[in-house]
């Protein structure tokens, strides 16, 4: 296996959201973390082992709207809860630069397993791990709020790039 730490300064998660009024955008960078892959030459292992933590502060998430900000850092009880936390526990090769991943995702002091597929490649001796998802923010027990005509739909797409660099 090799091991890889994240890039804060390269690496970016971008979530994206709707209400019955507009469309809702934020933006994270200063992601920290590690990975670990086992690697096949300059690919992916035919049967790859795949583990690491990604940690995204939530005051790093920022909107270009300090009200929106403000409000969703109350929401998600930023305070208790400084970070989202992703960590990959098992991952499938389904193509030759494309993984099915497993994991946690802990946000708000909840856990739950997630699943998704994310695409790595290579950028000299470093790897790029890429991939959206689709979550819904009921199942960490946040309520999208709602005020007078304005509902905040609860689904949200993330999309994570992550920019790792060899450990060491």
């Amino acid at each position: 296996m090799s091991r890889f730490v994240v890039d804060p300064d390269a690496s970016q998660v971008w979530i994206e959201g709707s209400s019955s009024m507009h469309s809702i955008h934020a933006t994270a960078t200063g992601v920290s973390g590690w990975v670990e892959l086992s690697r096949s030459g300059d690919g992916i292992a035919p049967d790859p082992r795949l583990g690491g933590e990604i940690r995204v502060a939530v005051d790093r998430l920022h909107s270009g709207n300090a009200l929106v900000d403000r409000e969703t850092r109350r929401r998600i009880d930023a305070k208790r809860h400084p970070e989202i936390i992703g960590t990959v526990t098992t991952a499938d090769r389904v193509g030759t630069d494309r993984l099915a991943v497993t994991g946690d995702v802990s946000f708000r002091g909840e856990v739950r397993g997630v699943s998704g597929e994310i695409d790595v490649s290579a950028e000299g001796d470093r790897l790029v791990f890429e991939g959206t998802q689709i979550f819904d923010v009921r199942d960490w027990g946040l309520q999208p709020p709602r005020v007078a005509l304005l509902r905040v739909h609860p689904e949200v797409r993330i999309r994570i790039r992550l920019v790792v660099d060899p450990a060491g």
